[in-house]
């Protein structure tokens, strides 16, 4: 298919997918020596060789989620997508702290849903909240999509712009429901991002732009039922995934 994030080329979007895996198989190497020095006890840093090593697997993380992103803007297969999901949770997985890692756990829960990946990757990232857990309304509600014995408490970690999926999640009406994440995709969702890193990085340089995606509506979208096509066409909403769910083999 063509591209589904447009703020970007083609072009770019391929060159910056060959550079980000080139630089993430640099960091992987290099992390393969750290671990070996760690386990030896070797210190060839002026830092000490775990804080290199901590600050490499977030490293690692960086590139993976701009692959993660890069690889659906493209247009590319959901089967090839999923790929990229999966190797995003393992990287995840050795460092995620929800004092900075809110949005990557948002997203990993999210698409982890539109995918309907198997139970053993989304409880991966069920413990990684049960460790050290954020307390947060919307990533309850994911969360016990899957686990119904889940509590989900009142309050947001970032009340903007995910305060207002409350609405969405409270309301019974499914035409309502539509008409206010509509609202929360068009008004709510980017404006409300500000304070991202990548917000209007398409502005600032183009080249570093991998998408802008609002995964946790497109799982609102399937988890409360409603009508997809509705979301056709909307910028920021994966609506393919939504559509097409569990890719195809």
């Amino acid at each position: 298919m063509g591209l589904r994030d447009t703020l970007n080329t083609e072009e770019n979007y391929k060159d910056g997918l060959i550079s980000n895996k080139e630089a993430l198989l640099y960091f992987q190497v290099k992390l393969q020596k750290l671990q070996s020095d760690l386990e030896n006890g070797i210190e060839n840093y002026k830092k000490p060789t775990i804080e290199v090593y901590k600050s490499t697997l977030a490293t690692i993380l960086s590139y993976q989620r701009d692959i993660l992103l890069a690889t659906y803007s493209i247009g590319d297969s959901l089967s090839a997508f999923k790929e990229e999901y999966i190797i995003f949770v393992s990287s995840l997985i050795p460092i995620w702290r929800k004092e900075w890692g809110y949005e990557q756990m948002l997203w990993a829960l999210s698409i982890g849903i539109l995918l309907d990946v198997d139970e053993e990757i989304f409880d991966q990232l069920v413990d990684l909240v049960k460790k050290d857990d954020p307390e947060d309304y919307l990533i309850d509600y994911l969360i016990q999509s899957r686990h119904i014995d889940w509590k989900i408490r009142i309050n947001y970690n970032f009340p903007r712009p995910y305060g207002f999926t409350r609405k969405i999640i409270e309301e019974e009406n499914s035409d309502q429901a539509v008409k206010l994440l509509k609202e929360y995709v068009i008004k709510k969702w980017y404006q409300g991002s500000r304070d991202s890193a990548w917000y209007d990085v398409h502005k600032q340089n183009v080249k570093n732009h991998v998408g802008y995606w609002s995964f946790e509506s497109g799982a609102l979208c399937k988890l409360k039922g409603l009508d997809y096509k509705e979301f056709e066409g909307l910028l920021y909403f994966p609506y393919d995934l939504v559509a097409e769910g569990e890719p195809k083999e």
